[in-house]
């Protein structure tokens, strides 16, 4: 199958039933990590990221968020950065009405969602063929209130990983290690070069090549963002 044939889609979605919907009672911002379907078993097994302002708003979320008729069960809560607001839920969800079980019927390459103010967002890569069927069936399954196709080639879409050379995985993961990215920089450019036998000139080149194929990666995380939130 070539890179003509497949499709990115976006489109947003509310629909009821759904936990989600409980978003637009909170100033939250949820994107799924992973989502296993277990049709038999009629359960999701997800892990969602969560953004909050306010402590008190995902502790307010939490609390209807397990009792919520399509939950099953809370497996655990983990605190990445409390000052920040941002927690993962690892949890087990229904899997019949469920978004992710309608999309479990179809070709999907790519994904990423965000969910807030009760809306479910997605960009999907995946055959064009199959795209005008999913909107049908979005259609049936809530209030769909947009649902855009284009073209895509998925090769320049989604970097690849192994774009890094091996002595710039090397230098970059020194510097970290090292404090040069700390603020204020804990090492120099000749300093880091002494402690890894490069001279200065060498390892800045090494740090600029692979400094520049990262923040290559991490425009290509804020366009996709952008394309989620472009309705507002």
């Amino acid at each position: 199958m070539s890179s003509l044939d497949l499709g990115l889609v976006a489109f947003k979605i509310e629909h009821e039933d759904c936990w989600t919907r409980l978003t637009s009672d909170y100033p939250i911002t949820i994107r799924t990590l992973f989502a296993k379907p277990f049709k038999e078993k009629n359960v999701i097994l997800g892990m969602d990221e969560i953004k909050v302002s306010k402590i008190d708003d995902f502790k307010g979320f939490m609390r209807k968020f397990k009792r919520h008729d399509s939950i099953h069960e809370i497996i655990e809560i983990f605190k990445l950065d409390i000052r920040r607001g941002i927690y993962r839920v690892l949890f087990k969800e229904r899997y019949n009405g469920m978004l992710m079980s309608l999309l479990n019927t179809y070709t999907i390459f790519y994904y990423k969602d965000l969910i807030k103010n009760g809306y479910e967002r997605l960009i999907l890569i995946m055959p064009l063929e199959e795209a005008n069927t999913l909107k049908l069936e979005l259609k049936a399954l809530g209030k769909l209130f947009y649902f855009r196709v284009k073209n895509v080639n998925i090769n320049s879409f989604i970097p690849t990983f192994f774009d890094l050379s091996k002595q710039e995985r090397y230098v970059i993961m020194k510097a970290v290690e090292k404090g040069y990215y700390n603020y204020p920089r804990e090492v120099n450019l000749e300093e880091l070069g002494n402690t890894i036998g490069l001279s200065k000139p060498t390892l800045e080149e090494y740090i600029r090549k692979a400094e520049n194929k990262i923040m290559r990666k991490i425009f290509n995380e804020i366009m996709q963002y952008d394309l989620l939130l472009e309705d507002e």
